[in-house]
């Protein structure tokens, strides 16, 4: 968001109307261009989240906001959406924060000051839904204060023919006892690449509770993922980052801890505990409806998973999805929803802008975009990729997020999926890391080119680390949700991560890396408060197009299988 004043002696009432005639929403990445004057203010408005159910706590900034005139010394926000500057601040970046208890669309105001004299302003929109809006009772399926039981009941014979062949994912009957209501006959089967492959005896599960009865639901839900984070001892990561996401203002699922039991029926044994898992909501089309409306929930959903497709790198490679790359006979592009349909017009659209024109400046190549994509989306996902040093996703790998083309607004929005940390507290900002699977990203590349954008996204990691991630919060985070399932990772021979014949560690390791993740961020929080005031070194704007490269020059990059 973004607005700039000229003024000169002469024209400052006719040039200040002018201007203020000018506003650029929310999603606008191209300042309103004036001719060069004495003097010129610059104001951002920024917010965190941005989407939202009531009652939800929004904090705001104004980082960025500059005059050439001095300093700017007074920050007067409306809050409430009532037309009046009537909250106001002195400190530097304008800061403040608002808790909004009814839904609605809301145009939020900032005007600024500076020590001259000279004022001007900004807006963003922030939209808050009522919990009941939503066809899922999220709060109580995914109520993350207690750690609540779910026992699958199978036979011998079943549960031997799923272990057999764990690649083959086979599905078997069970019956499910989930928080205590129970369901006969779902769908039970292994699921994951890697978490599947290296995790022991503690794999990943998902559930399909109309596999064998046609509609039969839970809660209102048809299937049940249970996440075994692999790699991550401690078992915090990857929901503190799903909740990060939320805080950003992203469509993210949502998650809570579950102690999981496998009863086998007729060997004569008690139930055995399995693990503490992680319990995440599937983005499917009750997801979409629930975040972006009733209207939306039939549009076309992709996913990334490169082990299974290839990544999913937004390169531009033809007019027709036949021209793009395949993996195991499968284009990259996997079609979550109307997977009948051979049309992928809108995703070969989507590419087209990203990678497959010239465009002379980065503000052309912004507008282009925003036709297309939610840019500040993914500036937002960006922000917690970047915080947290997930390297499995996009800019590396083209894996693990989803693309979900809104038919109502024919925008392409940005879903966060298969959230990871790394370690590496110097992981860079703006500039993505060499590649890993990916040869090319060029929204990444593009993206981070124009000026507007870069400006947004450190706007974003600096609302990021004052309000989530900072060792204070990650820490009362943390502490809570490991004094929840630590004394549970004990019982009835413990938690397969930590004891078994296949044990991947120690039970030590729970306590250890809790805290060691705060350190983590401890380290990674002073990187990025030096780091994102790189946003003004902007590198040169690359107006090469995907046609101007060797057509064939990657098309080996995804060989079919």
């Amino acid at each position: 968001m973004f607005r700039m004043i000229e003024k000169t002696s002469v024209y400052v009432f006719l040039m200040l109307a002018f201007v203020l005639s000018i506003f650029i929403g929310s999603s606008s990445a191209v300042p309103a261009a004036v001719s060069t004057s004495e003097i010129s203010i610059e104001v951002h408005a920024h917010a965190m989240p941005n989407h939202g159910w009531v009652p939800l706590t929004v904090y705001y900034s104004a980082f960025g906001s500059i005059s050439s005139a001095g300093a700017i010394v007074l920050y007067e926000w409306d809050l409430d959406a009532n037309g009046n500057y009537d909250y106001s601040v002195t400190q530097p970046g304008g800061y403040a924060q608002y808790t909004y208890s009814k839904p609605g669309i809301y145009k939020i105001g900032l005007r600024v000051t500076d020590e001259s004299g000279n004022t001007a302003a900004d807006s963003l929109q922030i939209e808050l839904k009522h919990p009941t809006a939503s066809s899922v009772d999220y709060w109580t399926v995914f109520d993350d204060t207690q750690v609540r039981k779910v026992t699958f009941e199978v036979t011998r014979e079943n549960w031997d023919w799923m272990w057999s062949d764990i690649e083959a994912k086979h599905t078997i009957p069970a019956n499910a006892v989930i928080f205590g209501q129970r369901l006969s006959d779902v769908g039970l089967r292994m699921r994951g690449q890697f978490s599947l492959r290296e995790s022991g005896d503690k794999k990943p599960w998902k559930v399909d509770t109309d596999y064998y009865i046609d509609g039969q639901e839970y809660k209102n839900l048809k299937q049940l993922l249970f996440v075994n984070s692999i790699s991550d001892p401690s078992l915090l990561q990857e929901k503190l980052a799903y909740e990060m996401m939320q805080f950003a203002g992203l469509p993210a699922s949502f998650t809570c801890y579950v102690e999981l039991w496998f009863d086998i029926t007729d060997d004569g044994m008690p139930p055995e505990f399995w693990g503490i898992y992680t319990m995440i909501e599937r983005v499917d089309r009750k997801f979409l409806a629930n975040r972006f409306g009733q209207d939306t929930k039939d549009g076309n959903l992709y996913k990334a998973s490169h082990a299974q497709r290839g990544p999913m790198d937004l390169v531009y490679y033809g007019e027709s999805i036949d021209d793009f790359p395949t993996q195991n006979g499968q284009f990259a592009y996997g079609k979550m929803t109307n997977e009948e349909e051979g049309d992928y017009s809108d995703i070969v659209n989507l590419t087209r802008a990203i990678d497959g024109q010239v465009y002379a400046t980065p503000e052309s190549f912004a507008d282009a975009l925003e036709g297309v994509f939610n840019v500040d989306g993914f500036l937002r996902y960006m922000a917690v990729v970047d915080a947290t040093m997930n390297w499995d996703t996009y800019p590396y790998t083209g894996n693990n997020y989803y693309l979900f083309h809104n038919p109502v607004t024919d925008i392409f929005e940005w879903i966060p999926w298969d959230l990871s940390w790394g370690g590496n507290p110097n992981y860079s900002v703006f500039e993505a890391l060499e590649p890993g699977i990916t040869d090319r990203t060029p929204l990444h590349t593009r993206v981070f080119q124009v000026p507007a954008y870069r400006l947004r996204y450190a706007a974003y990691l600096d609302l990021l680390m004052r309000h989530f991630f900072n060792p204070q919060i990650i820490e009362s985070k943390a502490k809570s949700y490991h004094e929840m399932i630590y004394p549970l990772l004990t019982q009835d021979g413990g938690d397969k991560m930590f004891y078994g014949e296949r044990s991947q560690y120690k039970a030590e390791d729970v306590n250890s890396r809790w805290k060691a993740l705060i350190e983590i961020v401890r380290d990674r929080q002073q990187f990025l408060e030096e780091a994102i005031f790189d946003y003004q070194n902007v590198p040169e704007w690359n107006n090469q197009s995907r046609s101007a490269i060797d057509p064939d020059s990657e098309r080996e990059l995804l060989p079919e299988e």
